[in-house]
């Protein structure tokens, strides 16, 4: 048995409901602010206090202050994210972090942090600007400001860095227009252009005025504006750039592949996600040129890389001299040497694959590419019929393997993948998935092969 909560009961005042109650005035409730409680036996106490805000009282979208979008941004930007020193640091005191920023922001003192270098060699070596923690949130937050406007002029086929496009919906969208033209008239080609050395050719004082024309045009907030100025005013390595990369890594870089080599008033840095917005932003000139001007029926891009497709060569031809002048007087880039105008059934060499009317390859370098990350762990952690190796041997070559099957799936690869079983017999139990024991981490395992 339990006993009352209140011996004597409860006082007449309390048990009234709402507005009838004596510490209920109009919405307010009369405080003890001695003790914080709910007073109505004491005469003198004239403290009134609103207990809850008022329905429909700042309340949805209208009401985010800049911290609640830093905020949203920050999750962002820490969705995916490996554990890095600045991640950390960030985040062991964020919310005074969220408020640095939204004050730097707001006053317009915000300026880009320096930029962590360091080089990624495949598929082939390159610089990549990764920029401070702190930094990243604020792109996330300047990007999802002005993002919505510009999507709503992107052309369709424009498959980048945007919601419900990507890689494999471009190399459906080019096999698409091959089987079209292919099997309207027979035969049938396409042109394949890339522009040089395309991130840090991208003259700065013109692409922010592109971008601001359509941020005044979409009502942008003069703060997310400001912030783009700042990231375009001057390159990233005027802003400072900490390598975390030896000198034989920057020498597999090519000079001109590397920021610093750009032009005075050119580069956007590689590995950040403005600079891929921006892409979009100043490509967009591009392909509005390439629709409405030219009046391509079936064109496509994705980043700097972009396909017409037509059944008649000259026609290719003539587009290309028109392509080739309003690059280099409109936009100030240049094509790379390499031009393919080639027949449809030749293969068309897109995005990592090789896509003809009938049916789709995967590229032979991502095939190489898998036979050897395959080799690698094998020859590690295989002992004739045995695998040797901790759990998180085991993880890697299961994520390994989840991409490379990921990739194979969107061409006509059967073949292909039993193959890769067949020379590396050991892949079905190594991919097998397993939940391990938190005391054998970090154990080395054996393990024995069915194959």
């Amino acid at each position: 048995m339990t006993s009352a909560r209140y011996q004597n009961g409860c006082s007449r005042g309390s048990q009234e409901h709402r507005d009838k109650a004596a510490w209920y005035e109009g919405g307010r409730v009369v405080v003890g602010f001695d003790n914080g409680n709910v007073n109505n036996n004491n005469d003198n106490n004239r403290c009134l206090a609103r207990a809850v805000r008022v329905a429909r009282e700042c309340q949805g979208a209208e009401c985010k202050t800049l911290f609640h979008e830093l905020y949203n941004a920050y999750k962002d930007a820490r969705r995916g994210k490996k554990p890095s020193m600045n991640k950390l640091v960030f985040e062991e005191r964020w919310a005074d972090g969220l408020l640095d920023l939204e004050r730097r922001i707001t006053d317009g003192t915000w300026e880009p942090s320096p930029y962590t270098c360091f080089v990624a060699t495949r598929p082939k070596a390159r610089e990549i600007h990764a920029p401070d923690f702190a930094d990243r949130t604020v792109h996330h937050w300047a990007v999802a400001k002005i993002e919505p406007g510009f999507d709503r002029v992107f052309i369709e086929d424009s498959f980048a860095n945007r919601a419900g496009k990507g890689s494999h919906a471009a190399v459906r969208r080019a096999q698409q227009f091959m089987r079209q033209v292919h099997s309207g008239q027979g035969g049938g080609w396409y042109l394949q252009l890339d522009i040089a050395n395309f991130f840090y050719s991208i003259p700065r004082k013109l692409m922010w005025a592109i971008l601001k024309r359509g941020m005044v045009r979409d009502g942008v907030p003069e703060q997310a504006q400001r912030v783009m100025h700042a990231l375009l005013r001057r390159s990233a390595v005027e802003s400072g750039v900490t390598y975390r990369s030896t000198a034989a890594q920057r020498a597999l870089v090519p000079p001109h592949k590397q920021l610093k080599n750009a032009k005075p008033g050119c580069g956007l840095p590689i590995g950040n996600l403005p600079s891929q917005f921006l892409a979009n932003v100043f490509m967009n000139e591009f392909d509005q040129f390439v629709k409405h001007v030219l009046v391509v029926k079936r064109y496509l891009r994705y980043v700097d890389d972009f396909v017409l497709f037509h059944h008649d060569r000259a026609q290719l031809e003539r587009w290309l001299v028109e392509i080739e002048k309003f690059l280099g007087e409109k936009l100030g880039l240049s094509l790379k040497a390499d031009i393919r105008l080639r027949k449809l059934t030749d293969g068309l060499d897109f995005l990592g694959y090789v896509l003809y009317p009938t049916h789709t390859r995967v590229r032979r370098r991502v095939i190489s590419h898998a036979r050897a990350a395959y080799a690698e762990w094998g020859q590690s952690h295989v002992r004739g019929r045995h695998l040797v190796a901790t759990p998180a041997d085991l993880r890697m070559i299961r994520s390994k393997n989840a991409s490379y099957n990921g990739h194979f799936s969107h061409a006509n690869s059967y073949r292909l993948r039993a193959g890769m079983h067949q020379r590396f017999p050991w892949l079905s139990d190594a991919i097998e998935p397993r939940q391990w024991p938190l005391h054998l981490e970090g154990q080395t395992l054996t393990i024995r092969t069915t194959a």
